[in-house]
């Protein structure tokens, strides 16, 4: 179906399609809670940006879940573990990432830096870390302010917009926020002349290609691909740098700079395979819900893999079915969750049935991992 009324947030054209399947699948916030069905997904069919509607409903909905947002509540406020691909390690995500931006030349190694979006400091904590770095923030109010203070090194939190950060910075950061703007384009753009003038602009968000999880995200405004992230920080007049999909699994990694000649890089794909792609991935999580409550019918033990948003979002759906999560980062395991325990792999009773919400490739590798084990896996569907 057309959208008309609503121009894309990358290329600025008016020929948006709806994907009509889309609105019956419930959401999830972004800071992992249950959220009600009734979303809107968007393609664009001239440059193929995924998107959802910068609506009265979506502002409406992104209010409702600001208004009570809780970061790593699942752990306290920890940030979360991740997998470090060149370690093979369980580390804090915002350390993966400081050792690999560490790498790109051109990055400076210390200063003046401002992570916009900066919630409760989860990245200043690990520059201040390193030593070496001038710490602000910037957010939508100070409520986070007294954990912000708290870090070594910290000098002020900045509220409002990019555009009211005052001075310039050696680095600016946005982990996981961007594709939280209803205006990327403006977002970016707003930053450019807060950059000095050998400046870096670090991004960092999910990457729907090959996590169609990301979908789910009530308040997630872009659902960024490698070609669509390129295109915006082109059109935002920004020199990329690096753009890596292996620092974080299932993640972006953009390091750029200002120029004056963005590069205008062409679509990876076609806008119309795009879609399809979408559709299919709307599909398989379809059908990872019907294998899941299956699992579930055939246990009467039966828990989920994860704490995060895959296993939240699938918990919502089947309810009462779930009664237990498994998890591998310490920092979540043995505290409640959803009214339910959260186990280490090896404190699941033998026999349960542990159904892994995740796409694939990464389910695969975990259950290689684990085994052998007296848990019953069970692997999502088969891949688009």
């Amino acid at each position: 179906m057309a959208i008309g009324s609503q121009r894309c947030k990358v290329c600025c054209t008016d020929t948006l399609e709806e994907i009509p399947e889309f609105p019956c699948l419930p959401r999830v916030t972004s800071d992992c809670l249950v959220f009600r069905a009734g979303g809107r997904l968007l393609i664009c069919l001239h440059c193929g940006a995924v998107q959802s509607p910068a609506d009265e409903q979506w502002f409406e909905e992104i209010q409702e879940i600001y208004n009570n947002y809780y970061a790593y509540h699942q752990s306290g406020g920890l940030e979360q573990h991740v997998l470090d691909p060149a370690s093979g390690m369980l580390r804090l995500r915002s350390d993966v990432l400081l050792d690999r931006l560490a790498t790109v030349p051109g990055v400076p190694a210390s200063g003046k830096v401002v992570d916009v979006g900066c919630g409760t400091g989860a990245t200043l904590k690990a520059f201040a870390k390193r030593g070496g770095w001038r710490l602000y923030g910037l957010e939508m109010n100070e409520k986070n302010l007294a954990f912000l203070t708290a870090i070594d090194g910290f000098e002020s939190l900045y509220t409002g917009t990019p555009t009211d950060l005052p001075g310039q910075f050696d680095l600016v950061t946005m982990v996981h926020a961007l594709e939280h703007f209803p205006e990327p384009v403006e977002a970016m753009r707003a930053l450019r002349s807060k950059l000095a003038s050998e400046g870096r602009l670090f991004v960092e968000v999910p990457n729907a290609e090959a996590n169609p999880f990301d979908y789910l995200i009530a308040d997630h405004m872009m659902h960024f691909t490698p070609a669509s992230l390129s295109a915006l920080a082109d059109r935002a007049g920004f020199a990329i740098d690096c753009l890596a999909t292996t620092w974080v699994t299932k993640e972006l990694s953009l390091i750029a700079r200002c120029t004056t000649n963005p590069a205008h890089r062409p679509a990876r794909q076609p806008a119309s395979e795009v879609a399809t792609r979408v559709r299919a991935q709307i599909g398989w999580l379809g059908r990872l819900v019907e294998a899941s409550r299956e699992a579930s019918r055939r246990s009467s033990n039966f828990g989920l893999f994860g704490t995060s948003i895959a296993a939240t979002w699938l918990c919502g759906v089947l309810n009462d079915a779930v009664s237990f999560f498994v998890e591998e980062d310490p920092a979540r395991v043995g505290r409640p969750y959803m009214g339910r325990p959260v186990m280490g792999p090896a404190q699941v009773r033998s026999g349960s049935t542990v159904f892994m919400p995740l796409v694939p490739q990464i389910a695969d590798q975990i259950a290689r991992r684990l085994q052998p084990t007296a848990i019953d896996l069970q692997l999502p569907p088969s891949w688009l």
